[in-house]
């Protein structure tokens, strides 16, 4: 008799579990039948694929909770000269789900006793648990407008229905009850299992009986009970009579992958309450700096006013032949997206099973990075009072708005059930990073409108609002962040430290005089920015067992911050020098040069830091081997220390052409970084039991909705600086 796990003797409630013996399975596939009839699940079209012998369908599908896979093994000593083994494939529901941690609106949820179970009233459709399993189970309707997840609930529905009291009016037996949960409440594939392969019962019992099956015949069985340890264990486990990699069991450690998502996430509300008051510090001591520098007696001089810098707006025709091709990109985008609902999610992508994410998910953390240009902008101008980079702000801030806004509508296409939005504001996730990124991301593009608002106030000469702008804005920061800290850890103590912290901020920066500095707008877009951008690569902190290990890391979520600013202020430059160029304005080499300069810091601090994560974790020395080993190279090498050389010194940040190509370079490597996180250093196997892996490329509708958000960005950009002034008066230079 083993001891109970830690698991389950801090558990009241025992937890459900099934022991499959693969040794006694016949392969009759009678647990295959009943949980297809159980579950109502229709037929799948047979097909007989010579590499699997009976075996079929060939994996799990939203038709196919359970499966009987066939193996066939070289034993010189087994008649024919093989062995044979038939294992059932089906939901382990771990006792820690990487599912449930993953999902942003507890679609997905683990019961006290045991079974993973799912709400599709809940569900948004992002399919992020089906990379979050490691064991690749749940499963998308591809085949339908409004595509659910389908899983094995370990027939939740048979074991929670209530013991009758009495049966044909008569009182129940004494051993009735007993009859019963053998019976009824049993999962529908014990119960039709013919060869005693399926036992189920408590936790504790079945991982007793299965030791004591080893201990019995030690020479029948491997000295291991797959799904006792691994992962935190499961509610699911096996006995076998060969090792379970012969198997194609995959081969995971002890610790849970949801341990690394806790970590990051619930570092969220220390480190937003934390970043607040140190920006605000920060502003108060370069504030007083600029203003006892100006003032030329180290007195400080409350009657700074700043900039002092007057904008224009462009005065060109908005229909060129440029934006004629924007206009039939946005059009085919709007085709695309008719598509995309009229068709369904798969009907319109060349998603699947393997691929459940694909390019729209690259592009959003691709973009996600370079708009990064917003924050970095906004910090250096106001927090750190490089007021001489005022002239950048502007446009950052309206490309940032943009880009953030165009990733929303990237999100609504690619959500399989968008309409269930309300559910990430009725939910609370124990530590979804999904759901972290969705609320950040939302309150920080209300915090890009209200930082260009004034800009459209000053247009159009509405005074009273600019006034009540000024008044309210630093009171809505404080709430937004609040709110957000709330919905992160639904934790009073935590909400009202930030609020306290956060409204302190607002009443000492508060507008008194005309030299009011949207301060808290900044602080708030830097600090919202440091939390999704780092929690975009805590999404991926689920998937050590999918992603190659250069690009894996528990600290990725510091990496993914550290470049986005290496992404969003190489960005700012880009695009400078674009405007410059397609717009006939001046270039302010001086300005450019200084972010170029940030670039540079920033690119340094991210290499170190990534490179140094990998040489304490001993990585770096396998980094450049392997399958993807000149992809690391190329994205360390060309889009990280040639940029570091070119930028590293004055005279070259100070000329355009080699600016752009560090700059653009710089940009490259970011971008080449997550399309190598998002798909290329990601090993997708299909569904279990990973025998029919398909490919993926993008249909003409994602690349259309792609192309088309881009063309809209740059074209909604133009037009916005014709109708208000975001450009910097040329006699100002």
């Amino acid at each position: 008799m083993t001891a109970p796990s830690a698991s389950t003797a801090s558990n009241p409630v025992p937890i459900r579990t099934t022991l499959i013996d693969i040794t006694n399975c016949i392969g009759c596939r009678a647990c295959q039948v009943a949980c297809k009839q159980w579950n109502e699940r229709e037929g799948e079209e047979t097909e007989l694929l010579p590499q699997l012998g009976f075996q079929n369908p060939a994996t799990l599908s939203s038709k196919t909770y359970t499966l009987i896979s066939f193996h066939e093994m070289e034993n010189p000593r087994s008649p024919g000269g093989l062995d044979s083994a038939f294992v059932m494939r089906r939901c382990f529901h771990c006792l820690e789900p990487g599912c449930v941690s993953a999902c942003p609106t507890t679609a997905l949820s683990r019961q006290a006793d045991g079974p993973v179970t799912y709400e599709a009233d809940k569900c948004i459709g992002c399919r992020y648990c089906m990379l979050a399993c490691p064991w690749d189970v749940p499963t998308a309707e591809w085949d339908k407008l409004a595509p659910k997840i389908d899983k094995c609930t370990h027939c939740a529905d048979r074991a929670d229905q209530p013991l009758p009291i009495a049966f044909n009016g008569k009182p129940m037996a004494a051993d009735a009850g007993k009859r019963f949960l053998e019976t009824i409440a049993t999962p529908a594939c014990v119960k039709a299992c013919p060869a005693d392969a399926l036992r189920y019962g408590s936790r504790d019992e079945m991982l007793a009986l299965a030791h004591q099956r080893i201990a019995d015949r030690p020479g029948k069985y491997v000295d291991h009970v797959y799904g006792e340890k691994e992962l935190g264990g499961t509610s699911v486990v096996y006995l076998s009579a060969v090792p379970f990699e012969k198997l194609g069991f995959p081969t995971f450690g002890e610790k849970p992958y949801p341990k690394f998502t806790a970590a990051a996430l619930g570092a969220v509300p220390p480190a937003v309450m934390a970043i607040g008051a140190l920006l605000g510090a920060t502003y108060a001591f370069f504030r007083k700096r600029v203003q006892a520098v100006a003032d030329g007696s180290g007195r400080v001089d409350t009657s700074d006013r700043g900039h002092h810098m007057a904008f224009e707006r462009l005065d060109e025709r908005l229909l060129t032949p440029f934006n004629w091709v924007l206009l039939i990109l946005m059009a085919f985008c709007g085709l695309s997206m008719v598509a995309r609902f009229a068709r369904g999610l798969g009907g319109s992508t060349h998603l699947s099973d393997t691929y459940p994410w694909g390019l729209w998910i690259a592009f959003d953390l691709i973009w996600i990075a370079v708009a990064a240009g917003a924050f970095a902008m906004a910090g250096t101008i106001y927090v750190f009072q490089r007021k001489d980079l005022y002239g950048l702000g502007r446009k950052a801030v309206l490309m940032g708005l943009l880009s953030y806004s165009f990733v929303t509508v990237t999100l609504v296409a690619d959500l399989g059930l968008p309409w269930h939005f309300y559910q990430l504001g009725l939910q609370s996730p124990d530590h979804s990073a999904m759901f972290e990124v969705s609320w950040c991301v939302g309150l920080y593009v209300t915090i890009l409108a209200l930082e260009f608002l004034p800009v459209v106030l000053e247009r159009y000469g509405l005074h009273r609002l600019q006034e009540l702008w000024q008044r309210w804005s630093g009171a809505y920061v404080a709430f937004a962040v609040t709110l957000f800290i709330f919905m992160m850890s639904r934790n009073l103590v935590y909400a009202a430290v930030t609020a306290v912290i956060f409204g302190t901020l607002a009443w000492l920066f508060r507008a008194r005089d005309k030299g009011f500095e949207p301060i808290l707008l900044a602080i708030a877009a830097v600090t919202l920015s440091t939390m999704h951008q780092s929690s975009l690569g805590s999404l991926y902190l689920l998937m050590p067992n999918m992603l190659a290990s250069p690009w894996w890391s528990p600290v990725m979520p510091i990496w993914f911050f550290l470049s986005s600013i290496v992404a969003g202020s190489a960005l700012v430059v880009l695009m400078e020098m674009w405007i410059a160029k397609g717009w006939r304005r001046p270039l302010d080499m001086t300005a450019l040069a200084s972010v170029g300069k940030i670039t540079f810091w920033s690119l340094l601090v991210y290499l170190a830091f990534r490179l140094g994560d990998m040489a304490l974790r001993g990585q770096l020395g396998g980094a450049l081997s392997g399958a993807m080993g000149l992809a690391f190279a190329a994205e360390i090498g060309i889009g990280g220390l040639v940029p570091l050389v070119i930028l590293s010194r004055p005279s070259f940040r100070n000329r355009p052409e080699t600016l752009l190509w560090g700059a653009l370079l710089a940009v490259t490597g970011i971008v080449y970084n997550r399309m190598n996180v998002v798909l290329f250093a990601m090993t997708f196997r299909g569904r279990m039991p990973w025998v029919a892996p398909r490919s993926y490329a993008p249909s003409v509708f994602e690349w259309g909705v792609s192309l088309g958000l881009i063309a809209a960005t740059i074209f909604l950009f133009g037009l916005g600086a014709r109708l208000v002034p975001i450009l910097p008066k040329r006699e100002a230079r």
